[in-house]
């Protein structure tokens, strides 16, 4: 097992170095409605992005081989339904990371990066199937788990849910933002994490982008620059440690 993650982790940092060979940084037209601020005026609260970020660890903690799926959990408090989609951890997953072929999506009818939604609808698949939603659904995921949130997310507001999206560590979905409004969406980011740069130019970024270390939040990062990065910061317990930090 131990050997098996040390595979993993490897198979991520070539990846994102092949990505970054191509990859380049462009400011996206998305632009949120809430402007832009700091700690002292952040529009959600430190403690439930800890809590969210807690549920993405918790969920890779876990284990388990799962080779041939995505693996998450739904989770009933409150009335509020709450979906935990884990990142990238076997072969499968990284194949879903690489394949950034944009195809169109007849539900949102925008293109979507192939890898990603593949994953999404295998996901949508088993949640339709065995879970009743509240109306009020959260959704998080670290990674791809957060690239599938976002895409989830969006089907979801096209039903009418209210959702709310807590990504951390997400690569981009789309080159297209959704018409009519996008699902509120928690962005947050390490800026020093390499991921959060891929898929390069036409892919860009939606929500509200909030720096986990200063809790500075705005539309984007999409003004960093990739040389200042560093793959080994983009793990899920670094979120964690630097929220805490904030509380």
């Amino acid at each position: 097992m131990q050997q098996r993650g040390k595979n993993i982790k490897n198979w991520k940092l070539i990846i994102i170095s092949l990505i970054l060979l191509i990859s380049s940084c462009g400011k996206g037209p998305y632009e949120s409605p809430l402007g832009s601020g700091d700690k002292s005026n952040l529009p959600v609260t430190v403690k439930i992005l800890v809590e969210h970020a807690e549920y993405c660890k918790a969920i890779y903690d876990i284990g388990g081989d799962q080779k041939d799926e995505v693996a998450f959990e739904v989770i009933q408090d409150g009335g509020i339904t709450i979906i935990v989609i884990r990142g990238t951890a076997n072969i499968k997953n990284v194949q879903s990371d690489i394949d950034i072929r944009l195809v169109r999506d007849d539900k949102l009818s925008l293109r979507l990066h192939k890898g990603f939604r593949d994953a999404s609808l295998e996901v949508m698949e088993s949640i339709d199937r065995d879970h009743t939603l509240k109306h009020t659904v959260h959704i998080t995921g670290h990674s791809l788990g957060g690239a599938i949130a976002q895409i989830i997310g969006m089907w979801l507001h096209k039903r009418n849910h209210n959702v709310q999206i807590f990504s951390y560590g997400s690569p981009k979905v789309s080159n297209e933002t959704l018409s009519g409004g996008q699902p509120t969406h928690w962005r947050v980011v390490r800026t020093s994490d390499t991921v959060t740069f891929t898929p390069p130019w036409p892919y860009v970024h939606t929500g509200l982008f909030i720096n986990s270390q200063t809790l500075d939040w705005g539309p984007d990062n999409d003004n960093g620059l990739i040389s200042k990065t560093d793959g080994l910061t983009h793990a899920i317990s670094k979120y964690v440690e630097t929220l805490k930090e904030q509380l």
